[in-house]
């Protein structure tokens, strides 16, 4: 009995982190950090680094030269994104790098680009709502990307953030680098703290827009639809589809009704740790793999 016991508590213990994706703020495959820090610490994960081929229709499936990286630290933290093109020429590269502040809450983004490093520099108040975020030009002092070491910035804009609430909804309001407001942003919430529709009007044009989010039984983001102004039909539509551990297994967009890509993601049945993207262009009929393999820190 007490055996018993012990499994069930090991095996409710392993499945509450053993998503690896987090989609809860659908950033599944944006700039924002999407990974779920516990689990990628609960397996000691330090990278996956992914291989690119393609297939075009009635074609072979082809080496595209390109990789995908993401690379993580001890405490689970996404660090470095990398996608690379290799050509006969040259090895392009676009480097995003992540910092986090001592609560574990992304502070500073940093890509690189044709001109050298942008950086988006986020500040938080003490609960965690961001307050304040500066968009910088920045100067490499290393010859290397990969190696990147601050030598000058120059500050472009910055944006502070304002927060209200009536009752369920939460009201952001957006003040531009003067300090004046130019957008305010309306978050609406069902009584069990599910996010159920976003509005965004910029104060100047009157130009509005909203999301409506949908989840299904077990509390999972199943859809996002977009639209614009006073639009009924959503311009753009998610959704997504998850296994039983609650691992993200498919993605497919939506644009104008029309489905435009599907992507599925695959996982090691040992771990669950991504092993496999497939993404269809069903515009184009083009496919796009992705396999990953693991990297791991030492244990102690």
């Amino acid at each position: 009995m007490i055996r018993l016991i012990l499994l069930f508590l090991s095996f409710i213990s392993f499945s509450s982190s053993a998503q690896m994706i987090n989609n809860g703020m659908a950033n599944l495959f944006t700039e924002t950090p999407f990974f779920n820090e516990k689990y990628i610490r609960s397996v000691n994960l330090k990278s996956i680094i992914g291989t690119i081929s393609s297939k075009k229709e009635l074609g072979a499936i082809k080496k595209s030269g390109k990789k995908e990286a993401y690379i993580f630290n001890k405490k689970g933290n996404l660090i470095i994104h990398y996608l690379s093109n290799n050509t006969k020429s040259k090895t392009d590269t676009v480097f995003t790098f992540y910092e986090y502040n001592k609560e574990n809450k992304n502070s500073v983004m940093r890509v690189s680009d044709s001109y050298g490093f942008y950086s988006y520099t986020k500040n938080y108040d003490s609960t965690s709502r961001l307050v304040n975020q500066v968009y910088s030009r920045e100067k490499n002092a290393s010859k290397s990307k990969m190696n990147f070491k601050l030598e000058e910035r120059y500050i472009i804009f910055e944006e502070s953030y304002q927060y209200s609430f009536q009752d369920s909804v939460q009201i952001v309001t957006t003040l531009n680098s003067n300090g004046r407001p130019y957008k305010i942003e309306k978050k609406f919430y069902d009584m069990l703290g599910y996010l159920t529709k976003s509005t965004t009007k910029l104060l100047i044009s009157n130009k509005t827009k909203y999301e409506l989010y949908h989840y299904n039984d077990r509390g999972f983001l199943k859809s996002i639809q977009y639209f614009k102004e006073a639009i009924k039909l959503p311009i753009k539509e998610i959704k997504y589809d998850y296994d039983e551990w609650g691992n993200v297994t498919f993605m497919d967009e939506y644009k104008n009704n029309e489905r435009i890509i599907h992507k599925e993601l695959l996982y090691e049945p040992s771990t669950l740790i991504l092993k496999t993207i497939l993404s269809q262009d069903l515009v184009s009929n083009l496919i796009t793999i992705t396999k990953f393999k693991s990297k791991f820190f030492n244990k102690i």
